[in-house]
């Protein structure tokens, strides 16, 4: 077969793609407008991410200082300043809103599809190669989720991209003298909006490049000193006036919001493999294709084979993040979100040879992969119906899940099909259309019903009519952040069962959100407490010391 990384080819590929620009475009566009945008701002805020988050900006707005987020009124450097000032803005423009909340997320998420066309394009050395991934990046659930979320983790990504892409453009293809310090101050807002680990990704991932480059790359190309220089103006002036104002906060955000996270468990453990289950289900059903994109960029490095060698960018990219993020102790899904820009670089290597003329009766790549797919989509559904319960969420989530599993079994056998009968390109439409509809679907009709499990919007909105200016809100011994957004108010948090009783005996009346087997477990053991259940919305319930018929 002949060889994709060859640049002197004129394929398929390049005729139907690179000549197509404005229609790749409308297609990602296309896409991207079906799965980022809509009913964005349907959903109530989840909890504890997006509502904490955005309850602190509600609480700086309202105290008109935009310098130290605030979460219950209190100093809270848990994350640096940009995401609060990005939703901040977005609120100034179009009001307090879960849509103008996640409006800002999901336009990086659009940002982050074009530097990883780019980024392709640059790797593969092929236009094609940088459309097919950022499609392969869009039809992914984790990035769709992701940026949709009015979290750290896609304006992270972004910038971490850019960043990289910056300096990679810079060696791979010369440019503008400016490109290295474009490239400085995209990580430099990398650190503002994730502290420490906006730096230490694009310089881990960049070094690595660097090492196995065994040196054909000059340093002093990427302008070292005046990137350092782009850097610290884009980053000192917030953390100065930090470590000015108040120097224990700078303290507890190195200290324990980033060495703490990484040397000790802030959620439950989880097993070595964690991230790599995440990766194969969360980028599924590229996931399958990486296993032998990976082996083969590696060998061509080993070997010395240059036509791959800027694939050693994106396959060290990824597993130099998916070795650091095992290693740290706290682990969560999100976190391994800016691995997927790689990820869908590399898948693209297998996939672009899908869209070229097949040899007669040659084997095409990614065959493995496809074989593999049909595995884990049975496995997928064997575990869907098999399965009794999936912790807290609901069982009405069983019901929607199992025909997006039988939908992902058929269409990948389809594909399998279809690839065997030597019509890859056929394929590959099923993978993308087939993918793109099941995560619609899910947005559409499954993720809906885990809102009052992922979200405190519902137990908010129906105690609100009842709330007067002197009565007080309480969170007991739970992070709900949601609560105290949505009805507009800085709680109170009692974390002993004393605290709590007390309040219950006090004449002024309150409304207290708390898990319902701790408030079951109170009541069973004191009955004699004024408490009184007013509402249930997932695992919580919200209830007060006053009869509700006073």
């Amino acid at each position: 077969m002949a060889d994709p990384s060859d640049p002197s080819m004129t394929t398929a590929t390049e005729m139907n793609l690179r000549g197509r620009k404005v229609p790749g475009l409308l297609l990602l566009l296309a896409i991207a407008s079906l799965l980022l945008f809509p009913l964005l701002g349907k959903q109530g805020l989840t909890d504890p991410d997006e509502s904490a988050y955005v309850e602190s900006v509600r609480e700086m707005m309202d105290r008109g200082d935009w310098l130290v987020p605030r979460l219950y009124g209190q100093p809270i450097l848990d994350k640096p300043i940009l995401v609060y000032w990005v939703i901040g803005a977005s609120f100034q423009l179009f009001g307090k809103s879960e849509l103008s909340a996640r409006l800002p997320t999901a336009m990086a998420a659009l940002g982050l599809l074009f530097a990883v066309w780019r980024l392709g394009k640059l790797t593969h050395k092929r236009d094609g190669a940088g459309f097919l991934s950022a499609l392969v990046l869009l039809s992914s659930l984790e990035f769709v989720l992701m940026g949709r979320a009015a979290v750290t983790d896609m304006f992270l990504t972004l910038f971490c991209t850019l960043g990289i892409l910056c300096y990679a453009e810079t060696l791979w293809a010369g440019g503008s003298r400016l490109l290295p310090l474009v490239g400085a101050a995209c990580i430099g807002l990398a650190v503002l909006t994730k502290g420490p680990l906006g730096l230490l990704i694009p310089g881990m991932v960049l070094g690595a490049c660097f090492v196995a480059s065994l040196g054909r790359h000059r340093i002093g190309t990427i302008r070292p000193l005046a990137s350092a220089a782009v850097f610290a103006a884009v980053t000192f002036p917030w953390y100065v006036a930090i470590a000015v104002l108040s120097p224990d906060l700078v303290k507890e955000f190195i200290v324990g919001g980033n060495l703490g996270r990484f040397l000790s468990a802030e959620h439950r453990p989880q097993p070595p493999l964690y991230y790599a289950v995440v990766l194969l289900i969360g980028f599924l059903p590229w996931s399958a294709f990486l296993p032998g994109a990976l082996s083969r960029v590696l060998a061509a490095g080993y070997r010395g084979d240059r036509r791959h060698g800027r694939l050693l960018l994106p396959a060290l990219w990824l597993l130099v993040l998916l070795v650091f993020f095992t290693l740290a102790a706290s682990k969560l899904p999100s976190y391994i979100l800016p691995a997927l820009p790689a990820a869908a670089v590399l898948a693209a290597e297998p996939l672009t040879t899908w869209l070229e003329p097949a040899p007669p009766g040659g084997r095409l790549r990614g065959t493995g992969a496809m074989i593999l797919l049909v595995i884990l989509a049975g496995g997928m559904v064997l575990f869907a119906v098999e399965r009794q319960s999936f912790g807290s969420i609901p069982a009405s989530f069983k019901a929607a899940l199992l025909p997006v599993c039988f939908a992902g079994l058929l269409g990948t056998l389809f594909a399998l099909s279809s690839l065997i009968l030597q019509r890859p390109r056929l394929a590959f439409l099923l993978l993308l259309g087939g993918n793109v509809i099941l995560i619609f679907s899910l947005l559409l009709f499954g993720f809906p019903i885990l809102e009052p499990w992922k979200s405190s919007r519902q137990a908010a909105e129906a105690v609100r009519p009842m709330i007067q200016p002197a009565d007080r809100v309480l969170l007991y011994r739970d992070n709900r952040a949601g609560f105290a957004y949505y009805l507009g108010r800085v709680p109170e948090q009692p974390r002993r069962e004393t605290e709590l009783v007390a309040a219950a005996l006090d004449p002024t009346r309150f409304f207290c959100l708390m898990e319902r087997d701790r408030f079951e477990k109170l009541r069973a053991r004191r009955p004699d407490l004024p408490l009184y259940l007013l509402t249930r919305s997932g695992q919580s319930v919200v209830v007060t010391n006053r009869s509700p018929t006073e």
